[in-house]
Order: C-alpha cells, then structure tokens, then sequence
C-alpha cells in the first residue's frame, strides 16, 4: 500500500500541473476520452490484475456486455459508475476508478464533526466523540443514535456518514435520540482539523492526515491509538512504545483505522519482538512472493498486547493484526476485521480519473487470506448503547481483564 500511497499523491501533483494548460473537451473528444478510458481500464485489468484466472470471471466476456454501454453515457460522471459496476464483477476489495476531485478530498485536512459512529445494535450509535469538537460543544455524547442527518433519515452507517461529509465551515443538522430516546435536531459546524490535532505527512505538495492518541490506562496499562497508517506517525509511535517498556500491558486500538502505508505497520510490529517476524507475504500476477518481515527493536516491549478491532479496521490494519495474531503476540479483541486486504496500485486514465486495482494477494506465513474473510478476534465482544450511555467501553474492557489476567498468572 506504500506504492499506492506515492502514487497518488505523485498523479495529484501531475493532474495540477496539466489541469491548467488542458483545453474544455467538445462533445466528440469527449466521448472518444471515455472510449479510450474504458478500453484503459479493462486492458490495465487483463494485464495487471493480481490473479490471472479474474476471480473465476470470464474477463473477456465482460468486455462484451460493458464496451457498447459506453458510447450511451453523456458524461464522466456516468462513465465511472459504468466501471465501477464492470470492476465490481471481480467481487474483491481495492478495484474502483477515483476522480481527481476524490483524491484531493482524501489528501486535504480531515473535515469532522467530531462524531464518531459505529453499528451499534443495528442502529447508528455515536461511540465516540472528539475533545473540543462540536459535537462535544452541543453536548453529543457516546450512546446517542443519529436517526436523520440534514432532515433525511439515515439507512445505514454508510448512509450517515456520506450525510455528515461536506466542506469546512458549513453546518448540517443532525436528529440524535438521547440517553431517554427524545429526539433532538443539533445543527454541528464542518470543522477542518489543524495543526496540532491531526499527524501530517507530506509528499509531492501534497498531504496524508491522521489522528494520533497515546496514554496510560488503570494500573498504567499503556494505550495507543491513530486512524491510519502514514509514515509521520513512525516517530510518535515509537516514542510511545519506548515510554510504556515498563506498562504491564498495552493495548493498540485499530478501531476505525481503515489502514494506508503497509510499511508503518511493519514497523511497530518491530516494536514488539526481540526476533526477526515474518508479517505478511503478499503474491503478485506473476507469482512473486513480496515478504513483509519486522526487524526487531533494540528496546522492544516484550509484555502482554492487545490488539481491538472493529469491521471499519481494514488493510494495513489487518494485516499487522493477523500477522501479530499468528504470531502469538497479541490477543486480539473486538469484532471480524473488514475483509478488505489488498496491495493495490494506480494508474492514470485519459478522462484524468485513475483506476485502484489489486496487484496483489497478501497472507500470513501460514497461508492465512484476510481479503474477503477478516481477521476474527480471539474474543468477540459487543458495544451496547446502555454501556455507551453510562461511560463504558465493552472492549477495552475486555483487553484490561486480558491483561490483568496475564499480569497476574505472571506473578503467581
């Protein structure tokens, strides 16, 4: 994922630097650009896709029954739903087609309300908010259920967030239920996160965020957590790991963390043995085999780990979990990973779009393929809305009886 992360952030830079100097597209260029887009991606799919047999589909006859749909379409817009429905015949994560307007979004200041959503008892549940956000300011807390968001009610999780996106310094209502189920309409203001709030990597003139948390839990347990894997974390992470050597435990909250650059994860898995690992082994079109292996830290903390997990924990997330899982150095807590592992590449199409394919196949040493599966907790457990209501988190407290546990058959 290290090589896609470049890659997007190079193409950026590149669409910026060719949008000024590109002419508005006539009508006939227009649908010859889409034309020759599809012909892209179906020729970039036969060559490059990870498997050579396409997941069981007859690619070709794919091509078939999309290739006349094309010249029907009127815009770009349509044209790339048009593809997404092709890729998504393949039935595996990392296949899609970005606008370079997409990616921008993905690489400008997080946007946020402060809420943090989950399914919860099949409702959407607020589980968590964020300090000085204004979600808090309105006195949202953990436990509500959002049922509408700018007056439509919301269908699922997706749903809600998609309702809750939109540009800084504008307002959307949301209808919350309270803890005595009164239905409540609170207008939160769009914030961008800024400098202090949110870890930073830059490349090419562009950006990556994430949020970054660490402390010290009852009985000094140590707690990491951050939203995603870029490499300006690497320094904070091992800060924290090195200030917590003598925690009895630590926990490594992946919840949410939808994953990013596979070599930051390699890293602080590193961080947690006094031996070489192998992680992952990911297997490319051609039959290469690429290893992911953590190099052992010359201080490495050696006790008890936690790892939590939810179904929004994806990619890099997966694969330092099921590769520590393997391992036997961490218990995992929480609910089955997304399913979504797949080393992934970019490629630039006419229209100015980019295809996201998957390149490869990653497993854990023993043959473990997460794509499509997830990785399973060794202990499942459920957030309730009433234990959200009064303050609890189910699965952190779970990973503190894990320890406490450990800690003290250790003492024995």
């Amino acid at each position: 994922m290290k090589r896609l992360l470049c890659t997007i952030l190079i193409l950026l830079s590149a669409h910026a630097a060719a949008a000024a100097q590109t002419p508005a597209k006539k009508p006939d260029a227009a649908a010859e650009l889409r034309r020759k887009t599809f012909e892209k991606v179906w020729e970039t799919v036969r060559d490059k896709f990870y498997d050579p047999n396409f997941n069981g589909v007859d690619w070709g006859e794919v091509r078939e029954r999309y290739a006349p749909q094309v010249a029907a379409v009127k815009t770009d817009a349509e044209l790339y739903d048009l593809l997404r429905k092709m890729l998504s015949e393949l039935k595996v994560s990392h296949m899609g087609v970005i606008t370079p307007d997409a990616l921008r979004q993905m690489t400008a200041p997080p946007v946020t309300t402060g809420l943090g959503l989950r399914n919860v008892e099949g409702r959407v549940v607020v589980v968590r908010v964020l300090p000085g956000s204004p979600a808090e300011r309105e006195g949202l807390r953990p436990g509500f259920v959002v049922e509408k968001v700018g007056g439509a009610a919301v269908k699922d999780l997706d749903d809600a967030l998609g309702k809750l996106h939109g540009p800084a310094n504008t307002k959307v209502v949301v209808t919350i239920l309270n803890e005595r189920d009164e239905a409540k309409d609170v207008a939160l203001e769009r914030v961008a996160l800024g400098r202090g709030e949110v870890e930073r990597t830059n490349f090419g003139g562009m950006s990556l965020y994430a949020l970054f948390e660490s402390r010290r839990l009852e009985g000094g347990v140590g707690y990491i957590r951050f939203t995603s894997f870029i490499p300006a974390l690497n320094r904070k992470i091992h800060e924290a790991v090195a200030s917590m050597l003598d925690a009895p435990g630590l926990v490594i909250d992946l919840r949410g963390n939808g994953g990013g650059d596979d070599s930051v994860a390699v890293d602080l898995a590193g961080l947690l043995f006094d031996r070489p690992v192998q992680l992952m082994v990911t297997r490319a079109r051609k039959g290469e085999d690429f290893y992911y292996k953590a190099r052992p830290s010359k201080r490495p903390y050696l006790g008890p780990v936690v790892v939590l997990v939810d179904g929004a924990s994806g990619s890099a997330s997966e694969q330092l979990t099921a590769g520590l899982q393997e391992a036997g150095r961490a218990y995992v807590v929480g609910h089955t990973t997304a399913g979504d592992d797949m080393d992934a590449e970019l490629e630039g199409l006419p229209t100015g779009a980019y295809l996201i394919y998957a390149a490869g196949l990653p497993h854990t040493p023993k043959g473990l393929v997460v794509e499509g599966h997830g990785v399973k907790p060794d202990l499942e457990v459920n957030l309730t809305r009433a234990g959200l209501l009064r303050g609890q988190d189910a699965q952190l407290d779970a990973a503190l009886r894990y320890i406490r546990t450990k800690t003290s058959k250790g003492n024995d």
